[in-house]
């Protein structure tokens, strides 16, 4: 079976800053699920959620993302709401290294504060920890390494995930 890393977590928790850098370090071809599906349907994420609804999005997402992991080593920055199908999570189990970024509500609200309009599900703190409370089991179930990235730089999260890869 093809071996794969996942990098879950909450909107705003580096998931697409993290998966290049990897990948760069590591060598193995990424994907951001999220811009590929923006790409392949020609909507941001907002739009996508305005015109198909989220329970849409999240079919085309589960799609797409059980067809790509039949390829090659990859990589995979996923949507934070991926862990939301039941099928998805098997994958995210079953199919290679789950890095679960945890964050506190602050960090993420702190992120996403000023990036509001391209954040369908993001409206305040107390969306985020709704959201957040929805998914938390979910991620920890998932993962095979947690890092916490409150008040890290991303070279320091990526050397923490680097060393844990590694043991």
């Amino acid at each position: 079976m093809i071996s794969h890393i996942f990098i879950i977590g909450m909107m705003g928790s580096g998931k697409s800053t993290i998966a290049p850098l990897l990948s760069k370090e590591l060598k193995i071809p990424f994907t951001d699920t999220d811009k590929d599906l923006e790409n392949i349907l020609n909507l941001d994420i907002k739009k996508i959620f305005d015109q198909l609804s989220e329970e849409k999005f999240r079919e085309l997402e589960s799609a797409y993302f059980l067809e790509h992991i039949k390829k090659s080593s990859t990589i995979y920055a996923t949507g934070g709401g991926i862990v939301m199908i039941k099928k998805n999570r098997h994958i995210l189990k079953s199919t290679g290294n789950t890095i679960y970024l945890n964050a506190s509500i602050e960090t993420l609200n702190n992120r996403l504060v000023n990036d509001q309009k391209k954040r369908p599900l993001f409206n305040n703190k107390n969306s985020l920890k709704v959201i957040l409370n929805e998914r938390k089991r979910y991620y920890n179930d998932c993962a095979d390494i947690t890092i916490n990235i409150d008040e890290k730089s991303s070279k320091i999260i990526l050397n923490e995930i680097i060393e844990k890869l590694n043991r």
